[in-house]
């Protein structure tokens, strides 16, 4: 692992949510989507206060282990903890919040328009992929003009938005556990909420929130790749990611296949989606960044690629010498993700190419 070290994208944007203003703006936000979230909640918080602490428990059990997951199926090296974070933030709180107005809304203007019998089927199908899932969009995009930097290109946008995805999920089966525990009259709020908790988080939760966002993030990454791509050929494949997760999260509330095998099998629908993305995200980003460590543009080396290669090449040295080396790999890895993002700059190089 040898090499000039390259400037840090991570230090450089430290510190970047205290100065720019659209920091500020998301931390309003933030403090707005509790607020409602709050107000909308609070008289059951109080009735039942016991169910409600372990309902939130089971929240950051969910938010802990989905986080740590996605950390360590990121390409290259885990995110920026503030980066993830505050995608988490976002949709906890302010895509919540709002989605709880805006749906109360929506879903209204569908029993007035078409009746409560088509409303009470169709209400959620056809308000929650447009409301939710643009309110947390929103942040993924908020988030990624606010560390530009850090947010390179498509998979960054697929881990950034499913990170702001995980916390609208977290939160959303909290406030179905509240609804729970007042839909079985408060009897046994305890055994609602761990009821409650096994469906969403157990049955559909590995198709749901953070699925969707995923795909709808990767639009945004895009959108805000580090490549010279104009911006009239990134529209329509962002506008399909984002339509996709719409897609997916129709079929994750339509009334149909109803059944625990029908939910089940349309879980397994949304999951494949993402994975897919992820999958064919990740050995884009993987061939470029081998391509550009195998290339004489480079003297850094192929063990940067993976997790386990540096790990064995900080096992082959010194003691007193690993944390130096693990540092200068760490500067390293800024200039390799930045040309696994670099679609544009691979194409041009290969076009380059004799005979080409």
């Amino acid at each position: 692992m040898t090499g000039p070290v390259a400037s840090s994208a991570y230090a450089a944007v430290r510190g970047s949510w205290g100065r720019w203003p659209i920091g500020w703006l998301c931390g309003a936000l933030y403090v707005l989507g509790a607020g409602l979230i709050v107000f909308e909640f609070g008289a059951v918080i109080r009735v039942f206060p016991g169910a409600a602490l372990l309902a939130f428990v089971l929240l950051l059990i969910t938010v802990g282990a989905g986080v740590a997951v996605l950390r360590r199926v990121r390409p290259f090296r885990p995110p920026p903890r503030r980066w993830a974070w505050s995608g988490v933030a976002w949709g906890a709180t302010a895509a919540t919040g709002c989605a709880i107005v805006a749906n109360t809304g929506l879903q209204g203007i569908w029993s007035k328009t078409n009746g409560i019998e088509f409303a009470s089927r169709w209400a959620a199908a056809l308000t929650a992929p447009l409301n939710e899932e643009l309110l947390k969009l929103s942040g993924v995009a908020l988030i990624a003009l606010g560390a530009r930097q850090l947010f390179r290109g498509p998979l960054d946008g697929f881990f950034l938005g499913a990170f702001t995805g995980l916390g609208f999920q977290a939160v959303e089966n909290w406030t179905y556990a509240m609804n729970s525990i007042l839909s079985g009259g408060g009897v046994n709020g305890g055994t609602d909420v761990l009821r409650s908790f096994t469906t969403r988080a157990v049955l559909t939760g590995l198709g749901s929130h953070w699925a969707m966002s995923a795909v709808a993030g990767t639009g945004i990454g895009i959108l805000l790749a580090h490549d010279a791509r104009p911006v009239r050929r990134r529209i329509v494949p962002a506008a399909l990611c984002v339509l996709t997760a719409m897609g997916m999260h129709g079929l994750f509330d339509a009334p149909l296949l109803d059944s625990v095998a029908g939910i089940a099998a349309k879980m397994a629908v949304n999951f494949l989606v993402a994975v897919g993305f992820f999958l064919l995200l990740r050995h884009a980003a993987r061939r470029r960044a081998r391509a550009f460590l195998l290339s004489s543009r480079t003297v850094l080396s192929i063990e940067l690629l993976t997790r386990r290669s540096r790990h064995r090449a900080l096992r082959g040295v010194p003691p007193v010498s690993r944390s130096a080396l693990a540092l200068r790999a760490s500067a390293y890895l800024d200039v390799v993700e930045e040309e696994a993002a670099n679609s544009t700059g691979e194409r041009q190089r290969r076009d380059a190419r004799p005979g080409n």
